[in-house]
């Protein structure tokens, strides 16, 4: 038996949450990347609601739950992967580019542009992560040492 090989098959909600997990992780480093060039190229430095603490907190479990997610359409319907990247994908679409209202801080004041491009661009970046990168970590065949991987 291989060292690195193991006996046990990992389900698919144990893929989808643990694939959510990485991913997130790899997502996190993404978008805290673009919020320091984010701000060095446009000179935005309010940090209130938007920094390096609620990046880390919105961005690891939004890709957890997204693996939940993923897992339950993917045991659940036929063609379960494509459906869950385009379900990921429209949700990413809303979330991003339509403004869930003009006063959109939570103390009720209007999110300057500025800061809108920064939300925006952490929003996309998480949520093509979630449509792409975590299918992909969850059937990774090497990643799970599994022989045969099973996609619907």
């Amino acid at each position: 038996m291989d060292p690195h090989e193991t006996i046990y098959k990992y389900n698919t909600l144990s893929r989808g949450i643990l694939g959510g997990l990485f991913v997130g992780i790899l997502a996190t480093g993404v978008n805290l990347l673009f919020d320091y060039l984010y701000r060095r190229f446009t000179h935005y430095q309010f940090a209130e609601f938007v920094n390096i603490n609620s990046i880390i907190f919105f961005t690891i479990p939004t890709l957890i739950a997204a693996g939940i997610v993923y897992a339950v359409i993917k045991d659940h319907l036929k063609k379960g992967v494509w459906l869950y990247t385009i379900l990921a994908l429209v949700l990413t679409a809303i979330v991003a580019f339509i403004p869930l209202g003009p006063n959109m801080l939570p103390n009720g004041d209007r999110l300057p542009a500025t800061a809108r491009g920064l939300t925006m661009g952490i929003e996309i970046i998480t949520g093509l992560m979630g449509a792409f990168a975590l299918p992909y970590f969850a059937e990774h065949q090497k990643i799970w040492s599994d022989d045969e991987v099973e996609t619907r």
